[in-house]
């Protein structure tokens, strides 16, 4: 606005302004201190879900901790239940609903119902979790399908090759499964290459890797001495 225009011109540029911008104005004005309050309190609903997902989470970390040589109790179990359905019922993308259902699935393992693991590592994957629980769930996975004999469908969870830290892990599950389908030479390839992504300092782990080599080391050359021996005796 011109610094010479008298006041009155000043006054008429203000009204003739306001008339056909004043709506618009007030509008935008509106719609920022709505939408600014609304995002408060949208931030203020988020912060309070999460502060209350945290405190049935710790309730479940609490009933999962016993003394050693004991077991969860029948209502134990069944309070566990509540709270990890609570959990996945409120947030099915928080990382408190995805570790709700690793419990319900270990407990489900231990309690030897496989097919109800299943159901709860299946159901982590299908809330599409961040990279390094589908990873996890899906190692989990496989070894629930392992015990149930679906070596296949096993197999097909191990693929493809997860991140480094997984990588150890995956490659035994993919042994441990290839032996029990008999593919001896693939199994101990796949027990040296988690032999290999193991740190030595990780002792009964790295040990444990080791035996298994070294059974099927033992075994493939055992097996032909001994078709050579049977030849000789006849």
């Amino acid at each position: 606005m011109s610094v010479h225009l008298s006041e009155e011109e000043q006054l008429e540029v203000l009204k003739r302004w306001w008339k056909d911008y004043g709506k618009t104005v007030v509008i935008a004005v509106v719609v920022a201190v709505v939408g600014y309050f609304g995002y408060t309190a949208w931030q203020d609903q988020k912060r309070q879900k999460a502060e209350q997902s945290s405190e049935i989470y710790e309730q479940l970390l609490k009933l999962t901790v016993t003394e050693p040589g004991k077991s969860l109790s029948v209502s134990d179990k069944a309070t566990i239940s509540h709270l990890a359905g609570e959990l996945k019922d409120s947030n099915s993308k928080s990382m408190y609903a995805h570790s709700a259902a690793f419990f319900l699935a270990k407990l489900a393992v231990e309690d030897n119902k496989l097919d109800e693991a299943v159901t709860e590592l299946k159901w982590v994957l299908s809330a599409k979790p961040d990279a390094a629980t589908e990873q996890l769930a899906r190692l989990r996975l496989a070894r629930v399908l392992t015990a149930q004999k679906a070596y296949a469908d096993a197999l097909a969870q191990l693929s493809p090759e997860p991140a480094a830290a997984f990588t150890s892990e995956y490659a035994e599950a993919r042994g441990d499964i290839l032996k029990l389908q008999g593919d001896l030479d693939a199994a101990r390839t796949a027990y040296e290459k988690a032999l290999s992504a193991t740190d030595p300092q990780q002792q009964e782990r790295y040990m444990l890797l080791q035996m298994k080599v070294n059974d099927l080391k033992i075994g493939v050359t055992t097996v032909p001495a001994a078709a050579a021996a049977e030849e000789k005796a006849q």
